[in-house]
């Protein structure tokens, strides 16, 4: 969800709603100070959403804004302003308030991920079955990468869909879902993919020049994940992510005591690799934005 302009008076920006509207963009309005802001809510609705604003600030009477539709007002959309504190701006809350009514269903990709794990895990006789685990490892050599040096090069990606006991695939399945989903509905299957696959690279290659290539589980990506919508939470807001503290200090309190070895056989190095990328990607988009680059 980002904001791309704002308007003094209602009826214009009801007029340039309902012309987004019109054209299939999902937008939406608030009202700040007297001010009303306008929304959009998919990432690939932004650059002619707001090519379209600012024709509409030069020429707001041009006949394709006035006959685009019948002038209406947003249903759930106008939101009236509530008494705040000094450090709590509207659009923040509003935005807060927004996530938590957000439809929770997977997404495409978010699913398929969730369905693939699972039959893998099931496949696999729950992590025990030795001849089907080989094939998901990322080498079964102690030293080099052989096997993806001779062209299978899946192997970098596959042992996230490798998991050993329930609490292991309940876990990563729950926060795969949670975190997946915001960033697919939010950013686009494409974005997420490459995000995923990113993830998958890094802390698959982290764990195994560390630790060595028997292991597997989505965790490294999910902290890839969590260290992105925790980023984008703290310094770019307006995108409409939201992780609440509680949730999020539960999570890197969980990564401190893995690496701290009071739980064992945890690939603790995926971790890392997943979380200092999402942690990065994060923050790289956030700077991107809060320069006016999109």
């Amino acid at each position: 969800m980002r904001k791309i302009g704002e308007f003094e008076a209602q009826k214009g920006a009801l007029r340039f709603w309902n012309y987004l509207k019109a054209k299939g963009v999902d937008s939406s309005l608030e009202e700040d100070d007297g001010e009303w802001a306008v929304w959009v809510a998919n990432e690939d609705d932004l650059q002619l959403a707001t090519e379209e604003f600012n024709e509409f600030s030069e020429k707001p009477d041009d006949e394709k804004f006035t006959t685009a539709t019948p002038l209406q007002k947003p249903q759930k959309e106008v939101h009236d302003p509530e008494p705040k504190g000094p450090a709590q701006g509207f659009s923040e809350q509003n935005l807060r308030d927004r996530w938590q009514k957000r439809e929770r269903s997977s997404g495409v990709l978010t699913m398929s991920l969730l369905i693939t794990s699972v039959a893998v895990y099931l496949l696999s006789g729950m992590g025990t079955n030795k001849e089907i685990l080989k094939g998901f490892y990322i080498s079964l050599q102690s030293e080099g990468l052989t096997e993806v040096l001779n062209g299978q090069f899946w192997r970098l990606f596959t042992p996230i869909f490798l998991h050993f006991s329930p609490l292991h695939i309940l876990f990563n399945m729950y926060w795969l879902h949670v975190l997946g989903s915001q960033i697919e509905r939010l950013k686009g299957s494409k974005f997420f993919i490459t995000f995923v696959l990113t993830l998958a690279l890094f802390s698959n290659l982290a764990q195994f020049f560390m630790s060595g290539p028997l292991f597997g589980g989505m965790s490294g990506v999910v902290y890839g994940l969590f260290g992105y919508v925790f980023i984008k939470c703290k310094f770019d807001p307006g995108d409409g992510f939201y992780i609440d503290s509680f949730t999020a200090n539960i999570l890197f309190a969980w990564f401190a005591l893995c690496f701290l070895g009071v739980f064992a056989s945890i690939a603790n190095w995926a971790h890392a690799g997943g979380l200092l990328v999402g942690l990065a990607w994060g923050y790289g988009s956030a700077l991107r934005w809060n320069r006016g680059k999109r």
